[in-house]
């Protein structure tokens, strides 16, 4: 156990480093937070909230695509604004909306620093890469974090300033919730989406999860609820809903963290093609099985971050 406090602590202390790119502490503007249930895009949002509160960082505004507008954020974007763009696997053309938010900030904000936190980037066309390198690169103040080797020898055509960093979901090592109750032995936890990969198969049984698996009626109904203020506020423009909208979440994933948490807690060990899956595995001092996903994600994760924490299966 000591040997995993060990490399934990030491991957929650590589995103110290982060700090030192934010020009203006007092001036900070974090954007494409998640609005949705994949609980690992939760997890980086509540290690990048934990992070940006210990470090004495003020965030004036968080906003995600939903209500992401360029002419609402030119009017609170200053000189001294650091823009924050939250970390994940999200950097390249499979998911095109939250790309689509990366392209406009670069575009309309050339003099701000723009620091895209801790990602994965990966493009099934040539062309789209390139020309997001064309567009990305022409950004003089950008700092990209990369979660991988892969990712980063992808992102040094984006920016001459990109940099490896661990997700920023390890910054919540030994700051979550304890539960005492292990019962099960291994928790196959598995993708059932576009990421999933044929390694998976084998290690499917009818006891196998996915995130989805661990949301309730109640939490779709909170989050149409959210939904619904954001259109109304359409009409209104008003920046300070965008606010409480963003309280209302934050308020309601510890609830849904914290719930995926105790059901982790209840197994030994766990088996997953979830990133995530894995992070919070580690996070929680657990044995985990990495398996990889479809382009190859979780293996250069492993790889690069967590080898000594978990075997990798891949046939």
């Amino acid at each position: 156990m000591s040997d995993i406090k060990v490399i934990m602590r030491s991957l929650k202390h590589n995103l110290d480093l982060i700090v030192d790119y934010i020009e203006d502490r007092d001036d900070v503007i974090y954007l494409d937070y998640p609005l949705h249930y994949n609980v690992g895009d939760l997890l980086i949002l509540l290690g990048g909230i934990q992070y940006l509160k210990e470090k004495n960082i003020n965030v004036r505004k968080f906003l995600c695509v939903n209500n992401f507008k360029v002419s609402n954020l030119m009017k609170m974007v200053t000189p001294k604004t650091t823009i924050l763009c939250h970390g994940g696997g999200n950097f390249g053309d499979i998911y095109t909306n939250h790309q689509k938010l990366r392209q406009d900030v670069v575009k309309n904000f050339p003099n701000n620093r723009i620091i895209i936190l801790p990602q994965t980037a990966y493009f099934q066309d040539e062309k789209n890469q390139k020309e997001s390198e064309n567009l990305f690169s022409q950004h003089n103040n950008l700092i990209i974090f990369a979660r991988d080797s892969v990712s980063l020898d992808i992102f040094k055509n984006h920016s001459p300033h990109s940099f490896l960093m661990p997700d920023m979901a390890h910054f919540l090592y030994e700051n979550l919730p304890s539960y005492s109750n292990v019962s099960k032995t291994s928790l196959f936890f598995l993708r059932k989406d576009i990421e999933a990969s044929a390694s998976q198969e084998n290690k499917k049984s009818n006891n196998s999860y996915d995130w989805d698996d661990l949301i309730l009626e109640s939490d779709e109904k909170q989050l149409k609820k959210i939904k619904r203020i954001m259109r109304l506020n359409k009409a209104i423009n008003c920046t300070r809903i965008d606010d409480y909208v963003f309280k209302l979440w934050s308020e309601h994933i510890d609830i849904v963290i914290n719930r995926s948490i105790a059901f982790f807690s209840e197994y030994d060990e766990v088996v997953t093609s979830r990133l995530h899956g894995h992070i919070l595995a580690c996070l929680l001092n657990k044995k985990s099985t990495v398996i990889n996903n479809n382009y190859g994600k979780n293996q250069a994760y492993h790889k690069l971050w967590t080898n000594q924490l978990a075997d990798f299966f891949e046939e």
